[in-house]
């Protein structure tokens, strides 16, 4: 549940009273829909999510990594070293407005908590967004006038009291991780009906087979039907018709190889009984484990039933269906690219946002060097460091002139790489993939060379 109005007005209260004049230091985005400004040991906290939506003063964050997102990025632009003119929420409704100055320039901040409209706008000193998070509005849009709510207005209940922000942390953390637990059950639930469905499909694809495969194992009754009536099947002949000794003598119909002889064409059919005995034995094995894998996604679709979101979220997930029969698996390429420094040492860039983190986390070694661009999305780049040995600058410079060029930032005059040792980088649990935090970050602006690029480029030692 977002914050009441009444709510809204008295945390605007108090970050006025802590932070009106003091500027802003530093911008994250923890997530989609919350932005956290630090001002000076203390970090605001804005969140336009659709249930969570709140303003409140709260402790540093963890971190989020060397990228940002684009409306973090604006935020970065416009409001670093501004300082906080006024904080106020806007009577009767659950928006509030923050804002900004700095070189007689002034930005606001809406954050409009409606639902599933909520919003959190940057807006410039006519009236024009400048960013947003949330559903798009007029341009020009404008809120009414914001004024704080009277102290003795009481239509809602303040669940908070007169400095709020403390208990409205702690209130959301909780919140924040039940929904989380209730998101991660409507997942299971979803990921048990879909085996469900997958693992019946499968047993009415198997069944089909195992049907066929049963029908042509008659290709024994056959050859033996072959080997007792040599003496009466004219050579080159297309097809015969013998009496059925196992079935009355009822005559039936065989197709022949008119290449083969009789003894041939029984040999032919020996070995396909043998083949599609193998392959029924086969089937009935994968029928009788997707019968199996099918009864459990139903047993675990019962129990998340009655479950609770916090023991849904810890159980396991169900088991996928096997794959398509004769699809060769592909070969999987490294997560890296490897090229090569100018002294001859090795630089590895990763492939992806997920193949990022196989890189760092599964190929890197922690005594390693580990770079990044700053600000911007791009490719995680190892440096192999032997003995703990450091880093060369001219090995340097080339790992640096990879990371930007395997980087958002690709085509800039200049840009600045965050370089650290891989042992100071860490995954934030349950993270979007490529997302690390990192300590003892050094920051490196390098001037792309293209005779440095090129050659760079053309020392790529990994298959392409």
């Amino acid at each position: 549940m977002t914050l009441r109005a009444r709510e809204l007005s008295s945390v605007c209260e108090e970050i006025s009273r802590v932070l009106v004049g003091r500027p802003v230091q530093k911008i994250v985005q923890p997530d989609r829909a919350t932005v956290m400004l630090g001002m000076q040991r203390s970090w605001l906290v804005a969140s336009a999510d659709a249930r969570l939506g709140r303003l409140h003063l709260d402790e540093k964050p963890a971190g989020t990594g060397e990228a940002a997102p684009p409306f973090c990025m604006q935020l970065r632009k416009e409001l670093t070293g501004a300082r906080l003119v006024s904080c106020a929420a806007v009577e009767g409704e659950r928006a509030a407005e923050l804002l900004f100055e700095r070189a007689g320039e002034r930005r606001k901040l809406w954050l409009i908590l409606f639902g599933r409209a909520a919003q959190l706008e940057l807006v410039d000193e006519r009236g024009a967004i400048l960013g947003a998070i949330g559903p798009a509005r007029e341009p020009y849009a404008s809120l009414p006038e914001p004024r704080a709510i009277a102290p003795n207005d009481d239509r809602e209940a303040d669940r908070f009291g007169e400095s709020p922000s403390e208990k409205i942390a702690a209130h959301y953390r909780e919140a924040a991780h039940a929904e989380a637990a209730r998101e991660a059950k409507t997942r299971a639930l979803g990921e048990a009906r879909a085996a469900i469905k997958r693992f019946t499909r499968l047993e009415r694809a198997l069944s089909a087979d195992r049907a066929r495969a049963e029908a042509a194992v008659e290709k024994r009754k056959l050859g033996d039907l072959l080997l007792a009536h040599l003496g009466e099947i004219p050579r080159g002949a297309a097809s015969v018709t013998l009496p059925d000794d196992f079935e009355g003598g009822a005559p039936i119909a065989i197709a022949l190889d008119p290449a083969r002889s009789a003894r041939e064409n029984a040999a032919r059919f020996y070995k396909e009984h043998k083949r599609l005995s193998r392959a029924l034995a086969s089937i009935d094995a994968r029928l009788a484990e997707a019968r199996r894998r099918r009864a459990e996604a139903e047993a675990t679709l019962a129990r998340l039933d009655g479950a609770t979101a916090e023991q849904a979220a810890s159980w396991p997930r169900p088991e996928r269906a096997e794959k398509k029969r004769g699809k060769m698996p592909q070969r999987r390429l490294p997560p890296y690219r490897e090229f090569r420094a100018a002294t001859g040492a090795a630089i590895l860039v990763g492939r992806g946002a997920d193949r990022n983190d196989e890189l760092t986390f599964q190929v890197a070694r922690g005594s390693d060097l580990w770079l990044h661009a700053r600000d911007v999305p791009g490719a995680h780049v190892v440096v192999p460091l032997e003995g703990g040995r450091p880093v060369d600058g001219e090995t340097l410079l080339d790992a640096a002139t990879l990371a930007a060029y395997h980087s958002n930032a690709r085509g800039e005059p200049q840009v600045d790489i965050g370089y650290t040792l891989r042992k100071n980088v860490r995954k934030p649990p349950r993270s979007r993939p490529g997302l690390v935090t990192t300590s003892a970050l050094k920051t490196l602006r390098v001037r792309v060379e293209p005779a440095r690029l090129e050659r760079l480029l053309a020392s790529r030692a990994d298959e392409r």
